[in-house]
């Protein structure tokens, strides 16, 4: 489940699929077993999203037998997937949820000290994201959580810093710029839920000082760096966006422009662009965007402004804010999908939905 990209490519495609037909059985029994433990408004917001993406698929003529299609993040199968919100209501299971979460970054991170030993980084960007980019997009959704969950885990509360560090060095490594930015931004709310503030910036300073000796003076790293710098503030999206937004037809916009639609953009067919909020009103239409809108931007903006709120709410708040704003273009590669990142977002999604319901902290 880590992997990425086409599910039609490779012998992955077998493991995906099955690993995503056991996420349907869940789904489908979690929705009956947490009909008491979620408000009405989020089992009609996500009954409505499904309904209009299935209706969608069908009228554009998708093959709901082609595997690629059906599990395509304009398929039924992402967002069946994101039925996983139902899944959040059992404490016990949670808790099991946030150790396979550090688990999880646990093996990432050393797959990636696998490959830095075995491949490096390579001599241009194509070549870094080709072996890294899976570990990179799945981190920056990973760490922030388990970074900010473990401030108050005294047992496991040293392995912090190991697992920023991971995260910091993949975005070093794939020179993805708005992966430095949120984790930047992961510190300032961590720094902000810091009594000792003082002791803070101290032990910040000597490890960003110890980070930037490590990069500076270690040839695999210095070289990402330097590439990273190279692009310096190019802008990469406001032309693509720019285009985009021009070929924009007002009534598809309204009903969706379907599962095949795409743009021209050079010379060439485009199929996708780097807003997924965009993406989901261009090819679903208004209804699913105001579903998904209201699940997961109304209802954690309303525990957000509840009076308190645990730290381990605050949490699940802060990264789905910071999940929000990937989807504006944010964080690259960040999408609504059939990957492992997807699953762990809609999971924590889901705890927020479930005490927005019940009216816990």
């Amino acid at each position: 489940m880590l992997t990425t990209g086409s599910i039609a490519l490779g012998a992955e495609k077998y493991l995906r699929i099955i690993s995503v037909i056991f996420i349907f059985l869940t789904v489908v029994l979690s929705i009956f077993s947490a009909r008491a433990k979620y408000h009405i408004s989020i089992f009609i917001a996500y009954l409505i999203l499904l309904a209009t993406v299935t209706l969608n698929y069908f009228i554009s003529g998708a093959n709901l037998f082609d595997m690629t299609e059906f599990m395509s993040n304009r398929g039924i199968g992402t967002w069946i997937c994101l039925g996983l919100i139902f899944v959040s209501y059992d404490d016990k299971r949670y808790k099991f949820f946030q150790k396979f979460v550090f688990f999880s970054i646990l093996v990432i991170s050393v797959m990636t000290i696998y490959n830095l030993i075995d491949f490096g980084v390579g001599r241009w960007r194509g070549q870094a994201l080709s072996k890294y980019q899976i570990y990179a997009v799945n981190m920056v959704w990973l760490v922030p959580y388990m970074f900010l969950l473990l401030k108050n885990k005294n047992k496991f509360k040293v392995l912090r810093p190991l697992v920023l560090f991971m995260g910091i060095i993949l975005a070093l490594i794939c020179q993805t710029r708005s992966f430095l930015i949120i984790y930047f931004i992961t510190l300032v709310f961590d720094f902000f839920n810091t009594k000792k503030k003082t002791s803070y910036i101290v032990v910040m300073a000597i490890g960003f000082a110890g980070l930037s000796y490590l990069v500076l003076n270690t040839q695999v790293f210095s070289s990402s760096l330097e590439l990273l710098i190279n692009r310096g503030t190019d802008d990469t999206r406001t032309e693509q966006l720019a285009v985009f937004i021009s070929q924009l037809n007002f009534f598809e916009v309204i009903t969706g422009g379907g599962f095949f639609k795409s743009y021209r953009f050079g010379n060439s067919q485009w199929t996708a662009v780097d807003n997924q909020w965009l993406f989901l009103l261009w090819w679903g239409g208004l209804v699913p965007v105001l579903c998904y809108f209201y699940l997961g931007v109304v209802v954690p903006v309303k525990m957000v402004l509840r009076k308190g709120l645990s730290y381990e709410t605050k949490v699940e708040c802060f990264v789905l804010i910071i999940w929000v704003l990937g989807l504006t273009g944010l964080a690259i590669f960040s999408t609504m999908s059939v990957d492992f990142f997807f699953f762990i977002i809609s999971i924590i999604l889901g705890r927020v939905l479930y005490k927005f319901s019940s009216g816990k902290q």
